[in-house]
């Protein structure tokens, strides 16, 4: 099956690998996931804020905690195209068997259609890219497309908030001006070229290829749903967004030492 299609998710696959791979994640980070009694039986969009540049944790976590929880519906993360064509294969395949689909509308709606949930990261690498200093920000440039596509499919709108991902590493600086100017936002749908510190790389330029994410705490958590249908896109969108903020200030108060303990 052609990795990034909803024919290349893999239950079985799920089974076999999603258990010991959430150990091992939630022990490097120490995640602690609340609000999991929100979450509806029925299909739904679930929302969240990116964190961590190209490793993502903060979707990796709260994907594994999902698939080991043994909920309904099945759960699938819409995915940049970078992580199917630029990946290697074997990789790809392993993401796609585990959930990970192309960030398509056509390809969202279909999910819903056939009776799984959805999550999305609306920012993008917008969010998942932003500075260091602003790593308690919900970060969604915009970007509004989630409550069209909650509407087309009658579903509700669930926020999960993660505080924790960005900072497994620290990025100095988005870059979104240089990617302008370089045009990789519009050859290969990448907003930004930020300027960050990891290991091992240190000092870098630009996408990063895979990096040893810090022993940072992860804490996650599910909202209450939302409707899609209470006043215009601007509006459901207002609404989101700042019960996120809301959430994600609540989470990262107190974070002094997160690398610590």
């Amino acid at each position: 099956m052609t990795p990034g299609t909803l024919e290349a998710v893999d239950p079985e696959f799920q089974r076999r690998h999603a258990g010991w791979l959430t150990r091992a994640l939630h022990t490097w980070f120490r995640v602690d996931v609340s609000g999991m009694e929100h979450l509806p039986s029925e299909p739904f969009l679930g929302v969240g804020n990116h964190s961590g540049a190209v490793m993502i944790p903060d979707t990796l976590v709260w994907m594994g905690a999902y698939h080991t929880s043994g909920r309904q519906p099945p759960l699938v993360t819409l995915a940049h195209d970078g992580m199917f064509d630029v990946y290697p294969r074997p990789l790809a395949s392993a993401l796609a068997k585990l959930g990970a689909v192309r960030a398509r509308h056509e390809v969202a709606a279909e999910a819903l259609r056939r009776g799984y949930a959805v999550q999305v990261y609306p920012g993008g690498d917008h969010d998942a890219c932003r500075s260091f200093s602003r790593r308690n920000e919900v970060v969604f440039a915009g970007r509004k497309g989630y409550v069209t596509l909650a509407r087309e499919a009658g579903v509700p709108i669930v926020p999960v908030v993660c505080v924790g991902g960005h900072e497994a590493l620290v990025v100095l600086w988005d870059g979104a001006s240089l990617a302008r100017r370089l045009g990789t936002d519009r050859r290969f749908r990448l907003k930004t070229f930020p300027l960050s510190l990891s290991l091992p790389w240190g000092l870098w330029l630009g996408p990063l290829p895979g990096y040893l994410p810090l022993p940072t705490r992860i804490r996650v958590r599910v909202l209450p749903p939302i409707s899609p249908d209470g006043g215009d896109v601007d509006a459901v969108d207002a609404r989101v967004r700042a019960a996120m903020q809301r959430a994600m200030d609540e989470l990262a108060r107190g974070r002094r030492f997160p690398w610590l303990g």
